[in-house]
């Protein structure tokens, strides 16, 4: 083997060294920026479908098919309901009081119903209640937020960037 062929070979693999780390960097943010707008569209869907559920007059009395939709429609990501999401809870485009939406730990989702007919937490053990949903008379509308808690794959990245809360509101007319 020659010596012009042999430094050849080491000009590559220090190039291959040098460049490595960027092109292995723009991969994996790219894997991540993906991520997120595959989180944001799926709770997005999750979201509208559940306001749409909440706007039926089906569920006037009961929040368990609105917490079946959400769960059903954010498969692949892990979407409970909010704490928070009782009786008497705040509209979360304008929280006041004590019932706001609840940050999620990492890797998880929250759900959050207004106006919510959920008597006690966990909201998803008692979901029914004998009390019909408090729409007011002018408004006509209810919605779902959901909140989830984005841990990115970069570790560097997560050290910057540790607390990601993708959200996203459906408001609906009900019917």
């Amino acid at each position: 083997m020659s010596a012009r062929h042999r430094s050849q070979r080491s000009q590559a693999l220090v190039e291959f060294a040098l460049v490595s780390p960027l092109f292995f960097l723009i991969i994996f943010g790219a894997v991540d920026i993906t991520r997120i707008l595959y989180a944001y569209t799926a709770i997005s869907s999750a979201a509208r479908d559940g306001a749409r559920t909440a706007s039926l007059s089906g569920s006037l009395f009961s929040d368990c098919q609105i917490i079946q939709e959400v769960e059903l429609v954010g498969q692949g990501f892990p979407v409970r309901m909010d704490p928070n999401s009782l009786v008497g809870d705040s509209d979360p485009n304008s929280p006041s009081g004590a019932l706001q939406p609840t940050t999620p730990p990492p890797n998880v989702g929250y759900a959050y119903i207004w106006p919510a007919v959920a008597t006690a937490s966990p909201p998803d053990n008692n979901c029914d209640s004998a009390v019909q949903r408090a729409i007011a008379p002018s408004v006509k509308h209810v919605a779902v937020e959901i909140q989830y808690h984005f841990t990115p794959l970069l570790p560097f990245v997560a050290q910057f960037a540790p607390n990601v809360i993708i959200k996203t509101v459906s408001v609906v007319t009900t019917e």
